[in-house]
């Protein structure tokens, strides 16, 4: 009935033309205040009813109401904001895990961690050091005499404030040359992973080999070192709250 009434008398002082000096706040237990809506923050509401500032949290309060209308607790309070991190966006991860043909088929999760922080207009959407996954969404090994190994890898989520949230990144792609083991260098470009480097010399030198990524291959496989940095941009816009 309370809320009623103070409907009714807002109603009504509308149509007759009268001002409405005061807001009114309706608390669970049955009290009514009038004064002036302060405001609101972490699930705290401020409303001062002549004497000072008082402070209410949301779960005790039934509706704010205001001399141009209603709103209630929840909508009174702030609403979430949100951050885009645009489609497009550079993502240099670090490899914290080995992957290798010759163990790992596709649907292999790993992980990795951004080299450089993801800023958003001024603000660090994730600091450097920020945990991504990743899966193999294809992989084969090619055989001993003849053939090529490819490797295709992408990443899938990225861990903020303890929160895994989806990703779409560009894949990653590298096949070897299908010439039984001989050496072969490739530049990064695009969706491509870096240089491939034969044999076990090239294991221990190829690390900073291209744009500063590479692929390393052993015989007739494909292998990312731990610590390899892999380049790769969003390909949807990754939006939080």
């Amino acid at each position: 009935m309370r809320r009623i009434l103070i409907l009714l008398t807002a109603s009504l002082a509308t149509l007759a033309g009268l001002p409405l000096m005061a807001d009114t706040i309706e608390l669970a237990d049955g009290t009514i205040l009038e004064g002036d809506f302060v405001g609101s923050s972490n699930g705290i509401i401020m409303f001062d009813p002549g004497d000072g500032i008082e402070a209410f949290p949301e779960n005790q309060v039934i509706g704010v109401y205001f001399s141009s209308g209603v709103e209630t607790a929840a909508a009174a309070a702030p609403q979430p904001a949100y951050i885009t991190v645009p489609a497009g966006t550079r993502l240099v991860i670090r490899t914290v895990e080995t992957v290798d043909t010759r163990q790992h088929g596709a649907g292999h999760r790993f992980r990795g961690q951004l080299e450089g922080a993801i800023v958003v207009d001024g603000v660090t959407v994730a600091p450097r050091g920020t945990f991504v996954h990743g899966v193999i969404s294809a992989a084969s090994r090619s055989g001993n005499v003849a053939g090529s190994s490819q490797l295709s890898m992408e990443f899938t989520d990225i861990m903020i404030d303890d929160q895994l949230f989806p990703i779409a990144t560009t894949a990653l792609n590298s096949q070897t040359s299908g010439e039984g083991g001989r050496t072969v260098a490739r530049t990064a470009r695009a969706a491509a992973i870096g240089g491939l480097i034969d044999g076990s010399k090239g294991a221990r030198t190829g690390a900073k080999v291209g744009a500063g990524v590479s692929i390393l291959t052993a015989g007739a496989s494909i292998n990312v070192p731990r610590g390899t940095l892999l380049e790769t941009t969003l390909r949807t816009p990754l939006v939080l709250q």
